[in-house]
Parts: structure tokens; sequence; C-alpha cells
């Protein structure tokens, strides 16, 4: 996703969630490689330099991971799961 897009879709899952009920949000990355049909390169640099330090400085509660390999979107989803410290 874009990073507004995907910044946009964060800030309201803390903003609209009850803070006593959201112990965290996690941000799996699944290997993302520059895709030059999907978006602009410097939108992936944006993803991964800007992000790292936006998710570190502003948003608390969220956790950014990032997989050294490709895995699909299932396991992706599983890897934030089995890294999930909530209940």
């Amino acid at each position: 996703e874009h990073l507004v897009t995907l910044l946009r879709s964060v800030h309201s899952v803390l903003n609209l969630s009850p803070p006593e009920l959201l112990k965290e949000v996690i941000l799996v990355d699944d290997a993302s490689a520059p895709d030059k049909m999907r978006f602009y390169e410097r939108h992936w640099d944006r993803l991964q330099d800007e992000l790292s330090m936006y998710v570190r400085s502003a948003l608390p509660k969220t956790r950014l991971v990032r997989l050294l390999q490709r895995r699909g979107l299932m396991l992706a989803r599983m890897e934030g799961i089995w890294r999930a410290t909530g209940d």
C-alpha cells in the first residue's frame, strides 16, 4: 500500500479502539521488493525508511516486523500472530 493509506488505517485503529482492549498493532512486511508495475520506486523507498522511523517515533503500541524472505499472505499473517503479546 501507499504510505499515507497505510498510516491512515493504523491511526484509525489506534484512535477508534478502546485503549484497554488494544494491546498492540503489528505491521508485517512480507519481504516486499519494488514492483514498477504497482508503484514507483520512491513510494517503495518511503515504505522502507519513513515507515520504520514513523512507527518507532509516532505510533504507540505499533510494531513493524520485516520478514527476510517472502512467505505469502497466510504465513505473513501467522508470523504476526506468533509475535503478538496480547491475548
